[in-house]
């Protein structure tokens, strides 16, 4: 087991030191986040000008429209603009649109908005880059993003962005995060206090889109927002998963477990499942027939039949993602793919699957070869685009980097290991070379632990340092892991360990007072069969199990290593 210490060697004031190292300055504001830690809306470029312009079109007789971004930002992006519009004006007509796959921007929607003439065509999430297809709309263009400009807007186009405000510092704040300061500024002129009423939809928007959890504007909306549930249809959807969540609702339970609900009908959802979850969003309660087996024409909340539609779509992704995986696999074997230090997976014909699952199988793949991989499929221009993803291993922390290093791809956009890609085919075949003997002498598959925490098992600070960070588990988030320790010279007999679980898959022991605690652990179960004495090294991450009022520190085992001690004593 491969690991890395990434910060100093913390012995007191653990969270609190972290964050330090972290970069993080106005600790006791970070932990406690308040209204003083949000930047003023003011700041972002032209967001009079939007505002403005709702002013002056929320009473005319023309509609508004609303493009939805198909993904977890866009979606609550478009929940907290439309709800505010419909507030200003009851009988204000707004249309919204989807689009038929997982497409961004105006690029494969333009000509739906030249078929009637809109007051105003809103942009939540998306299109900061699309004044050539803009300039085809015959009505103001309204973009409230948060992506990076590359290309000048059109003449019809009023951009809203964090990334071109340059005093606005927090370029982490997620499409949801912008339109919810759109609303800060309309409540400002409009005079009224709504905005707070969709924090919840924002936080949930910058939670999804993976944004930084150092930055303390997006910690305090995270606050207020998840505790501060108003939307019916994230109640809804929250009460699902209840068991897995355990009542607790923070940035790492809404990326666990309501994020890759939503995301699911993004990316295998019919447009009518879309449809529903759009409307879910803004409309819950409202009552239609359920198309559920055994109840179908029973009259049931909106919320629910979408919120049953996102788990069903969640389980079809997973069965197609398995069927793809079994065929990819074949091809692997088939064209000897593993001859090279990259995997990469072109798509021909007979993969007919969606591509917004690119990704998803991409971490599959790499998951099962020990390497990074490439998914992607040929456009009619020779660029073979998709998606990538690795490990972090010890001799990479950064896929992305390698590819852009190689300076052999069209593009690499992304996070540091999951990211999208472009290459000409032109260029493949070098590319497999560079890679080949660049990477001939490094070990790409291990996986190597980036840890904040080692200890020995016998160390007598083990107990303080889990209940210090088990406490803020509501901070940790993307760019803000959540704490991992590395524990070695765990000494056990088999005697001492537990198998638990209705399942009886779940191994516990205590050690030095400390329970740690292992689930789905059906293969570590097998490797103890036979032995008798032990010695085991693990990686894990702090938690408190509270039961009747009392508080107990425990590990959570994420990986591990065991060595027979057959002549321990």
């Amino acid at each position: 087991m491969k690991i890395k210490l990434v910060n100093d060697n913390i012995t007191s004031d653990y969270t609190k030191n972290l964050l330090r190292s972290r970069g993080v300055d106005n600790i006791d504001d970070f932990l406690s986040p308040s209204e003083k830690n949000l930047q003023s809306w003011e700041d972002l470029d032209n967001i009079k000008l939007g505002v403005d312009l709702v002013k002056n079109t929320i009473n005319d007789k023309k509609p508004y429209a609303i493009l939805i971004d198909p993904d977890n930002d866009g979606f609550t992006s478009f929940a907290i603009l439309y709800q505010y519009l419909k507030r200003l004006n009851p009988e204000k007509e707004i249309e919204y649109f989807v689009h038929s796959a997982k497409q961004h921007g105006l690029e494969d929607t333009y000509q739906v908005f030249q078929d009637k003439e809109y007051s105003v065509v809103f942009l939540p999430d998306s299109s900061s880059n699309d004044g050539v297809f803009a300039k085809e709309i015959n009505a103001p263009i309204c973009v409230i993003d948060h992506h990076e400009i590359d290309n000048e807007p059109s003449d019809n186009m009023i951009v809203i962005n964090n990334q071109s405000s340059a005093k606005y510092k927090n370029k982490y704040l997620s499409g949801a995060g912008m339109v919810w300061q759109f609303c800060r500024a309309m409540d400002y002129y409009f005079g009224h206090e709504w905005a707070y009423d969709y924090t919840d939809l924002a936080a949930v928007g910058i939670c999804g889109d993976a944004m930084s959890g150092l930055e303390i504007e997006n910690q305090y909306i995270w606050s207020y927002g998840f505790s501060h549930i108003n939307n019916f249809f994230l109640k809804t959807l929250i009460d699902k998963q209840n068991f897995s969540m355990k009542g607790i609702v923070n940035p790492t339970t809404v990326a666990f477990y309501i994020s890759p609900l939503l995301n699911a009908v993004t990316r295998v959802g019919t447009t009518e499942e879309k449809l529903h979850m759009a409307e879910a969003f803004i409309n819950g309660e409202k009552l239609i027939p359920s198309n559920k087996k055994g109840h179908k024409g029973e009259l049931v909340a909106l919320a629910a039949e979408a919120t049953r539609e996102c788990v069903n779509a969640k389980s079809r992704q997973a069965r197609i993602l398995d069927n793809i995986e079994e065929k990819i696999d074949i091809k692997i074997n088939k064209k000897d793919l593993l001859i090279n230090k990259v995997l990469f997976v072109e798509l021909d014909d007979d993969d007919d699957f969606p591509s917004t699952l690119n990704g998803l199988l991409a971490t599959r793949l790499t998951n099962k070869y020990s390497r990074p991989a490439i998914v992607a499929r040929a456009n009619d221009d020779g660029y073979i685009r998709g998606s990538a993803r690795a490990i972090k291993t010890e001799n990479m922390d950064s896929f992305k980097q390698y590819l852009e290093e190689s300076e052999m791809f069209e593009y690499v956009l992304g996070h540091p290991l999951a990211f999208g890609c472009s290459i000409s085919s032109y260029n493949l075949d070098k590319f497999f070379s560079y890679s080949n003997d660049s990477l001939k002498d490094v070990e790409l598959g291990e996986k190597c632990y980036s840890v904040n925490f080692i200890r020995d098992a016998m160390d007598n600070d083990i107990d303080n340092l889990i209940r210090d960070v088990g406490e803020y588990g509501y901070i940790w988030s993307n760019q803000n892991d959540e704490p991992t320790l590395y524990i070695d010279n765990i000494i056990l007999s088999t005697n001492e360990i537990q198998i638990i679980g209705t399942n009886r898959d779940t191994v516990k022991f205590t050690k030095n007072g400390i329970t740690y605690i292992k689930f789905k652990a059906n293969e570590l179960i097998d490797e103890l069969s036979g032995m008798k004495n032990i010695i085991m090294k693990i990686v894990g991450r702090c938690n408190i199990n509270e039961w009747n009022g009392i508080k107990n520190p425990q590990i959570i085992i994420d990986d591990y290593e065991i060595i027979d001690n057959m002549y321990g004593f």
